[in-house]
């Protein structure tokens, strides 16, 4: 379950820098040529409506010019300062069409999409400052680069992370689920929503009933994820039905229920439904450790282990074989009075198990003149 957050888009526009005007570097300027004359006329005109004026004329002027990249950085940062958002935006563009790679350029076109309060503006710019920031950050970046635009690259590449993540978590078909959260992994491999991922995929394969892949899913999450005591025990459960590995068990069953005991209830659960689940968990818990302990004699193990289990084990045929294991461990625990409680109320449930409870019972009462 994805964790309650505000929207990709609104958490990462806490993080677009005000970002001032550093642009592309300004080109040398040959004022023997009619674009150097313009490029230095516009260089010194301190009136930013003039200089603007100006500036509007040179993509139409010189529209192969080398120069056309600074100029419509210029008029992007220019029409920002004088508040005119549509001509920003329009020139942040251009800028890219010239530079698909210009960071600043994008990152300021977010910056502006976010001051006109225009959301899906703000979304295409976000995620168009994300790709860029992909291609320019994963190599080396410029040093010329300020650390306003890095950032600002940055947030984006998470921003368009976590819309990707949220989508591939939130797919309604567990197995289309499956599918996009491989295919997220693959693309985003050192993703911070990575343990999150896996939880949901071993979540997909249960849901879907794929209990080899689940289990298999399990025992990836356990390795290094103590806070999945579902997990926990399902890898437990199998282990314990194989006989193999008992210790892992009794390990695996014990910290289940540390974790159950600490724990909070799951967002989205009702209380009712975590009471149940955790009682159903934490029962099977004990009754694992307690037959594990049980089969190697360790009695007092055993003993508190099915203590705990017994209150809520409504199952009869599960509850003799509790009630019979706690008559014989308290036996061998020399507690005979409890060894006789847990062996007659075996007695009273019919099975497989009541006559040889009660055998045992008349044998204990014998043994100890016990009328």
């Amino acid at each position: 379950m994805i964790q309650s957050r505000r929207p990709a888009m609104v958490l990462a526009l806490c993080f677009i820098p005000l970002l001032g005007w550093a642009g592309v570097k300004k080109p040398s300027i040959d004022v023997n040529t009619p674009e150097g004359k313009l490029l230095e006329k516009v260089q010194t005109e301190s009136d930013l409506s003039k200089r603007l004026m100006l500036l509007e004329l040179f993509p139409d002027l010189f529209p192969t010019s080398p120069s056309v990249e600074y100029v419509w950085s210029e008029l992007q940062a220019r029409y920002h300062q004088a508040g005119k958002l549509d001509k920003a935006l329009g020139a942040g563009s251009n800028v890219l069409v010239q530079n698909p790679n210009n960071l600043e350029a994008a990152c300021l076109n977010w910056r502006i999409a976010a001051d006109m309060k225009d959301a899906p503006a703000t979304t295409v710019w976000m995620r168009q400052a994300g790709h860029v920031a992909e291609r320019v950050l994963n190599k080396t970046p410029d040093p010329d680069m300020s650390k306003a635009t890095v950032e600002c690259g940055e947030s984006a590449r998470k921003a368009i992370e976590f819309d990707a993540y949220k989508e591939a978590v939130t797919a309604k078909n567990p197995a289309d689920r499956i599918k996009s959260m491989e295919e997220f992994l693959k693309m985003h491999p050192q993703s911070s929503h990575a343990g999150e991922i896996e939880v949901a995929i071993f979540q997909a394969y249960r849901e879907l009933g794929d209990s080899a892949k689940a289990l298999a899913a399990a025992e990836k999450l356990i390795a290094h994820n103590d806070a999945r005591e579902d997990a926990m025990l399902l890898v437990a459960e199998s282990y314990f039905k194989s006989g193999k590995d008992p210790n892992r068990v009794v390990v695996l069953s014990k910290k289940a229920i540390e974790r159950l005991n600490s724990a909070e209830k799951p967002e989205g659960l009702s209380a009712a439904d975590w009471a149940r689940n955790k009682t159903a968990e934490l029962t099977q818990a004990n009754y694992m450790i307690g037959s594990v302990s049980f089969q190697t004699e360790k009695w007092d193990a055993a003993d508190q282990a099915f203590r705990a289990a017994l209150p809520t084990l409504t199952d009869p045929r599960f509850r003799a074989e509790v009630l019979s294991s706690l008559g014989w461990a308290n036996y061998k625990l020399r507690n005979i009075p409890d060894a006789v409680k847990f062996y007659v109320e075996c007695t009273n449930i019919p099975g497989p198990l009541q006559q040889p409870a009660a055998k045992t019972l008349n044998t204990i009462t014998a043994e100890y003149q016990i009328k």
